[in-house]
């Protein structure tokens, strides 16, 4: 504590020791006064004593003693009456006032340290009456109308309280003092009474004031050493950069310190009261959230965070919440304090998210912008682990460029990092569903994850990536399959085990890739492991021979059976994931029973004269053609199966034979053309 304050126990140590100093000579000074009057009072008692015996004394004129050494005749008195016999011859002498007075002081000065008497005057009959210096001034104040003198003085080390009154002619005392023209309330002189007093010692006095002074100050120091810490604390608190606001129990901010006013905002005007949800509202307010519902609930501490906005930019805070207690220890309101954590927020959010972009960054191929190979690997484990307690099936499809080494010669490293660009943008657009993952494996081999896709939907998507990679149009004049870049890929799905080994699933799309590069590439090898068979008989569609289908012809009846049973095993030897070689076979023996089945029905139409044959016969030219080159398409790896089996299935087999055909039924049926063979009709 600095200034002024700093310098508050010394100042109230200073006016306790002025006031406790002030008390103590104010009791010293009425001590004193006290024993004056005290002792005034005795000497005036014993004053009062002497006079009323000289008034005794002056009422009957005097008294007669006996003559002795110590009671001589009064050479003062007349001498008429003065002296007197007894018959007995006893000699007596009359003692005026006066003597008597005298009389009585020497009988008093016998008894040394006891009380003392002095008859004075300023003009005394007798000269041993004589006024001392201060009897002289006393009876100088006794004619200025002072009634008593009294003082205390130090005789060696006996300390004497000295006291004198006048005395004033009374009638009595005419008898004597007549003749010397004194009236009745002359002053006449005076008497002093001077009385040994007890040594004037207040040391007890100062020893309990020096006491309580001391102990005042103790306290003092300890209680204000208290009030300078809490007070310390108290400045430290309000003059604080913290925000602290004080809220009694019905909500209203009862003070605060000039950081909260200037992070919250000043009182609106001609308010000098708000609640707390007035100034800063928040989600907590009115609900068991609210800092003051749970300090009044009997909690020590609360904390939590806020958020306030403030000229459009969020600030977060901590706000720590404490008890405010009552004078008898009871919960009046609450204290809070509101730590500013914006900045540190700020850098927790810029942490994050550059922990975000290092993630990506680790887990991102440079190159590509897809993930990379030690993404892959965590998310095959994932996805494994999945799909083995779901029971669902996993696709994994495998692709690597066909030559793409030649490339790299032919057109160098900055154009091949293009070409495997094309070739992710490619995968990434064609896996777009937000659980699949694309990912560059290693080279120019790149991985598709396909959770919870079956065998047919996998290898769509591989031919379809294929297909888009052809699309693309690359050139590549290194390749021994096309002159521009294409790609093999392997395709397995797989039914995952609890326990099994991702390896395994790698090893087999692996296998699968090799077999397709093995095969001429530019093409999908697929397996759909574990209830594959089952899988392919129940979701196959077969073509089925129906008897409506039937033209009355027996040849071409059964030819057109004959071409539905081996559509139909080329549709199986495409799902069975025969090899390409077997596939390609079977489309090639399919078309030439095709090309003989139309040799035989244009025969046949032209003999029963059907109007339409040449129509006919141009429709065969165009179906074989297609067929043709859709076949070479196919082995040059340039088309896929499906489209192949598309054709052959539906537009020749389906639309043509068993649609188109149906025209020249009625013409067969009324020629009655019923001959098993051409030649017949």
């Amino acid at each position: 504590m600095t200034g002024r304050k700093g310098h508050l126990i010394p100042i109230v140590m200073a006016v306790w020791i002025f006031i406790t100093s002030a008390f103590l000579f104010w009791m010293e000074v009425d001590t004193r006064r006290e024993e004056k009057l005290l002792a005034q009072s005795t000497a005036n008692a014993f004053f009062q004593q002497v006079l009323l015996t000289r008034q005794w004394n002056a009422s009957h004129g005097g008294v007669y003693v006996p003559i002795t050494a110590e009671t001589q005749p009064n050479p003062y008195l007349p001498l008429k009456n003065r002296d007197l016999a007894a018959d007995n011859g006893l000699r007596l002498t009359r003692i005026n006032p006066a003597y008597m007075t005298r009389q009585i002081g020497e009988l008093a000065q016998k008894n040394e340290g006891g009380i003392q008497f002095h008859i004075t005057s300023l003009k005394p009959i007798r000269p041993e009456n004589k006024s001392t210096e201060w009897e002289e001034k006393w009876l100088k104040s006794f004619e200025q109308g002072v009634k008593e003198q009294g003082e205390f003085f130090e005789d060696g080390d006996i300390t004497w309280f000295r006291y004198m009154a006048p005395l004033v002619v009374g009638s009595e005392c005419l008898k004597c003092h007549a003749q010397q023209g004194d009236k009745v309330g002359d002053l006449r002189g005076g008497l002093s009474v001077s009385l040994p007093y007890p040594a004037h010692n207040h040391l007890y006095l100062f020893v309990g004031f020096g006491s309580v002074a001391i102990i005042g100050l103790i306290f003092i120091f300890i209680g204000g050493t208290f009030y300078e810490r809490k007070q310390r604390l108290f400045d430290a608190t309000f003059n604080s950069p913290v925000p602290i606001s004080v809220t009694d129990n019905n909500h209203t901010i009862l003070m605060a310190n000039e950081s909260y006013w200037a992070e919250f905002g000043p009182l609106p005007d001609n308010q000098k009261t708000i609640k707390c949800y007035e100034h800063r509202p928040g989600k907590s307010c009115h609900t068991e959230s609210c800092p003051l519902t749970r300090i009044l609930g009997g909690a020590s501490q609360y904390a939590y965070e806020a958020i306030k906005e403030k000229d459009g930019e969020s600030r977060y805070f901590i706000v720590n919440t404490k008890p405010l207690l009552g004078a008898r220890g009871k919960v009046v309101g609450g204290v809070e304090s509101f730590q500013d954590i914006t900045k540190r927020k700020r850098a927790e959010e810029a942490l994050a998210k550059s922990n975000r972009k290092l993630e990506a960054l680790s887990n991102t191929d440079g190159l590509t912008g897809i993930a990379n190979r030690r993404r892959f690997d965590e998310v095959l484990t994932r996805e494994y682990a999945r799909h083995a307690r779901s029971g669902a099936k996993l696709s994994l499809v495998l692709l690597d460029i066909d030559y793409f080494k030649s490339f790299n010669d032919c057109y160098g490293h900055l154009r091949g990092d293009e070409c495997l660009q094309q070739v992710a943008q490619v995968m990434a657009a064609c896996a777009s569903r937000p659980a699949d993952l694309v990912a560059r494996y290693g080279g120019e081999e790149f991985v598709c994850i396909l959770p919870e896709t079956g065998c047919n939907g996998a290898v769509a998507i591989a031919e379809k990536i294929r297909r888009d990679i052809i699309g693309r149009a690359i050139p590549h004049k290194g390749s021994k399959v096309a002159d521009h870049v294409t790609a093999s890929l392997g395709v397995v799905t797989e039914r995952c085990a609890i326990g099994g080994s991702v390896l395994d699933v790698v090893a087999q799309v692996d296998a699968l890739l090799y077999r397709a590069k093995a095969s001429g590439r530019n093409r999908v090898e697929f397996v759909a492991s574990h209830d594959s068979g089952e899988e392919i008989k129940s979701n196959l569609v077969r073509l089925a021979w129906n008897d409506s289908f039937c033209c009355g012809n027996e040849l071409i009846d059964s030819q057109h059976q004959a071409l539905i049973r081996t559509s139909n095993e080329l549709l199986e030897a495409v799902f069975s994931a025969r090899p390409t070689t077997e596939i390609a076979a079977i489309i090639a023996r399919l078309l030439d029973e095709t090309r003989q089945h139309f040799r035989d029905e244009e025969s046949i139409l032209e003999k029963i004269g059907f109007p339409g044959t040449s129509q006919h016969v141009e429709e065969h030219a165009k179906l074989l053609a297609r067929g043709v080159e859709l076949l070479e398409a196919f082995n040059a790896s340039t088309l896929t199966v499906g489209d192949v089996f598309q054709f052959l299935a539906y537009e020749v087999v389906l639309r043509h034979m068993l649609e188109a055909d149906r025209e020249y039924s009625p013409f067969i049926n009324k020629a009655g053309a019923v001959d098993s063979g051409p030649d017949s009709i």
